[in-house]
């Protein structure tokens, strides 16, 4: 790592901030796990696919008010039966501004039935329904807030404009109010039954959010939410991926042009080929960004520790490291990345048997994954002996019952064979189950005792379960995972927002990853530290330091003035000839280093004075 000339920057605390990690039970280790701790709110089935909004929404209309005006001099008096006739009760009140104008109550919640009856009203001039309006509230996060996305956008003028950003994780709630429209978006994911680019996890959609929420008067707004998003489910539903799925959908995402990719992801074993891909990224002209992990020790975890990747630590809203964050001396920089608010699917379960899909709910600490395979009974599954060899590959079916634990019926299938469970109830109706403190790699899911009994009639027949979106919602995730797009999305607001003029080479991937570590906040050990890496990122002052050099190349102490302040600083890069990278140090025509052919330009805007 080069050396880096960092700048004295205050660490301001936020104040007011419910910062609670909430816990989600943890899935089975595979290639690769999702890096966060994070917990999605219930949701209620049978809703269909609509945002939180609409799911909470009020009546569009007051029930039993309607907004009327009379013609002009009509005896109101006179006109009292047809009203009553009508459905009116009473008169509410009526508005001085609009001559004639009245708010009347009706005799029920039958206001459209009255508005009809008032318009064939002689004396009536209009009739209306008293509609609903709606405060239109967007919330900016604090990590947002953080880091200063807001000052980039209004002071340079773009948050993320005509830049692609990727990210490789599970999928996108694509109806998601709240997330724009991938320009690309695909699935990677190997799975005997086929995963679309749908996210039926939360994780891709919850990071998807932090990065390009768009700013639409609604729910969140993402830190670059300009930016062209680029899809790639290279994670699985359970949670896990491979790394053969995630090169191909880097290689995908990099062929559709992105210019920061997203990697909220981490796993323990090497791969040359992932690391090989890191690096061709990177030569591409591309920036990977990947999360360190959520282990709470230092330790090695891919892709963080390969080269060219850039490793993201997460922080709480004060600027505290937060416990879970691996760290190393392979960590970047660190981001706001503790119960951050962002987009998320509301995710339901069905189980289809004997012809129909069968309401279910997901047994918490069961694996998330979509199974198909003939159903066998299996009593409550209590003893091995309950379980028949044909159980073996394929799903046990298990009642409720038996004084034996939904976690011991679960371990008990998973060791002789099943590749799911399905637990039917012992009473009319669904139940809510939990495995308690212990985990399972196989799918569980409870049905009716009605269900089940269909389905011990036709022992032996093929049940799927799967998972499908019931709706769109918000909710607070924490991790790493939560960290890396707001790396992610920093990168994109400077790809953005400083392109240099032609024919100077663009800006590269090592030049936004030196300035956004070279402008970090100072966090724990003076300089480089295995915890916060460089210190925790401010776009703002990366932002000014790429200005100095493309867009007013020579105000160096970013104050719009080229003058001797600026000089002093040329003179000491000038004296030491070379650049970290390209439109660094006294660099301004990006070949890395500083010498004549800079100063002549420096020379130029000198004698300007002023930014244009």
């Amino acid at each position: 790592m080069p050396i880096h000339f960092r700048r004295s920057l205050a660490l301001v605390a936020l104040t007011g901030l419910t910062l609670g990690i909430s816990a989600k039970a943890q899935q089975e280790p595979a290639s690769f796990e999702k890096a966060s701790l994070d917990s999605l709110a219930g949701y209620t089935p049978g809703k269909g696919i609509a945002s939180r909004d609409v799911l909470t929404a009020p009546a569009a209309f007051h029930p039993s008010r309607v907004i009327v005006r009379f013609e002009p001099f009509a005896d109101r008096a006179a006109l009292g039966p047809s009203l009553q006739a009508a459905g009116v009760r009473e008169v509410a009140r009526t508005i001085d501004l609009v001559p004639g104008v009245a708010v009347l109550r009706t005799t029920g919640d039958n206001a459209a039935e009255v508005v009809a009856a008032l318009n064939n009203t002689p004396g009536v001039q209009y009739a209306e329904l008293d509609g609903v309006h709606h405060v239109d509230a967007q919330s900016t996060g604090y990590g947002v807030l953080f880091i200063g996305a807001p000052t980039v956008w209004s002071t340079y003028g773009k948050a993320g404009t005509g830049v692609k950003l990727a990210v490789l994780d599970s999928g996108l709630d694509t109806g998601h109010p709240d997330l724009p429209a991938p320009v690309a978006i695909s699935s990677f994911v190997t799975n005997p039954v086929v995963e679309g680019p749908e996210d039926l996890e939360d994780h891709g959609s919850h990071v998807s959010g932090i990065a390009v929420a768009v700013d639409n008067d609604i729910g969140i707004v993402g830190v670059a939410h300009q930016a062209q998003l680029i899809t790639a489910k290279v994670i699985a539903n359970s949670g896990s991926g491979f790394t053969s799925d995630i090169i191909a959908g880097l290689d995908w995402a990099v062929a559709q042009g992105a210019r920061a990719v997203n990697m909220s992801f981490s796993g323990t074993a090497f791969s040359q080929a992932f690391a090989d891909s890191i690096a061709a990224a990177h030569a591409s002209g591309t920036l990977p960004v990947c999360t360190m992990g959520n282990t709470g020790v230092e330790q090695i975890r891919y892709p963080a520790a390969y080269p060219f990747a850039m490793p993201v630590a997460n922080v709480d809203g004060f600027g505290m490291i937060s416990n879970s964050s691996t760290s190393g001396s392979h960590c970047s920089v660190a981001a706001p990345g503790v119960s951050i608010p962002s987009t998320v699917p509301l995710i339901a379960w069905k189980s289809n048997f004997v012809g129909s899909d069968r309401a279910s709910l997901k047994i918490t600490g069961s694996t998330t994954r979509t199974v198909s395979a003939p159903a066998y009974f299996c009593g409550f599954g209590g003893n091995a002996i309950d379980f028949p060899p044909q159980v073996s590959g394929n799903i046990a079916h298990i009642r409720r019952g038996g004084s034996f634990s939904f976690a011991t019926k679960i371990t008990n299938a998973f060791n002789a064979g099943a590749i799911g469970v399905v637990i039917s109830n012992n009473v009319a109706g669904l139940n809510q189950a939990s495995m308690g403190a212990a985990s399972s790699t196989i799918p569980a899911v409870t049905v009716s005792q009605a269900d089940g009994d269909l389905l011990q009639a036709n022992n032996g027949s093929v049940v799927t379960i799967s998972q499908f979106n019931n709706g769109h919602d918000y909710a607070n995730f924490s991790g790493t995972s939560m960290a890396a797009p707001h790396v992610t999305a920093a990168a994109a607001l400077l790809f953005s927002n400083f392109i240099p003029a032609a024919p100077l080479p663009a800006l590269g991937p090592s030049t936004v990853r030196w300035v956004l570590e070279d402008t970090a906040i100072e966090a724990g050990d003076i300089g480089f530290d295995k915890r916060y890496g460089w210190g925790i990122i401010n776009v703002v002052g990366a932002a000014g330091y790429l200005h100095g050099r493309i867009d007013c190349p020579g105000d160096l102490n970013n104050d719009s003035v080229v003058d001797d302040a600026d000089f002093v600083q040329f003179a000491d890069f000038y004296n030491a000839l070379i650049a970290p990278a390209p439109y660094t140090a006294g660099d301004f025509n990006g070949d890395a280093s500083t010498e004549d052919s800079d100063f002549v330009i420096f020379a130029d805007s000198y004698n300007a004075l002023l930014c244009p």
